[in-house]
């Protein structure tokens, strides 16, 4: 029998996976310098003119990988249990946990894109764009404790989600558990009190 080949839309979806995947690890290793397309063609094993037919851009690539981490770590199930809460305590609980789960996980990709913001203007774009949607959903959540009538004193929305949004970075979450020998779980757990004690005031009973 002669040679079948893959069908032409699966060769473009491996493809784009394996530049997508050489992408991050390229980031986590080496950091966001090294991610030229060059190099990410020469990991991904694909020629530059195929990984320009996905990502015209880098900045492109960089956006897509966002996405593709989403995917593959399941930020979707990792937010179920937040959206899903059934009081504000739950939520901020919840909310602490996808933190300590998920971010850890993503910890080392943002530091290294925070690393070259500075000197990248498509990195510089891309993380505006990411602190954009962060903070649109931890306004959400706080929104969700002023409706519940559950949001202390002098807290507002905005400065609810302003701390709450602070959290979401890297920095205190990798000084905590690589300095000073937190466990994520410990991160998990008081990081719902710093926030409970903070954000609730004392309705619920």
């Amino acid at each position: 029998m002669g040679h079948i080949e893959e069908p032409l839309n699966v060769r473009s979806r491996r493809t784009r996976a394996a530049a997508l995947d050489a992408t991050w690890r390229l980031l986590e290793e080496e950091g966001p310098r090294r991610v030229t397309m060059a190099a990410v063609a020469e990991r991904a094993g694909i020629t530059r003119r195929a990984l320009y037919l996905h990502f015209p851009t880098r900045g492109e690539l960089l956006l897509a990988l966002h996405r593709h981490v989403d995917e593959q770590l399941d930020l979707e199930g990792s937010l179920a249990p937040v959206l899903e809460a059934p009081d504000s305590e739950t939520t901020i609980a919840e909310f602490s946990a996808h933190l300590a789960r998920y971010h850890f996980k993503i910890s080392r990709i943002d530091s290294a894109l925070l690393g070259a913001a500075d000197s990248d203007p498509e990195v510089a774009a891309l993380l505006e764009h990411a602190s954009r949607v962060w903070h649109e959903g931890c306004r959400e959540l706080v929104g969700r404790l002023a409706r519940e009538d559950r949001l202390a004193e002098p807290w507002t929305i905005e400065t609810g989600a302003d701390l709450v949004w602070s959290f979401m970075f890297p920095e205190t979450l990798q000084r905590l558990t690589a300095q000073r020998n937190w466990s994520v779980e410990q991160y998990r757990e008081l990081l719902t009190v710093l926030l409970s004690r903070t954000l609730l005031n004392g309705a619920g009973g």
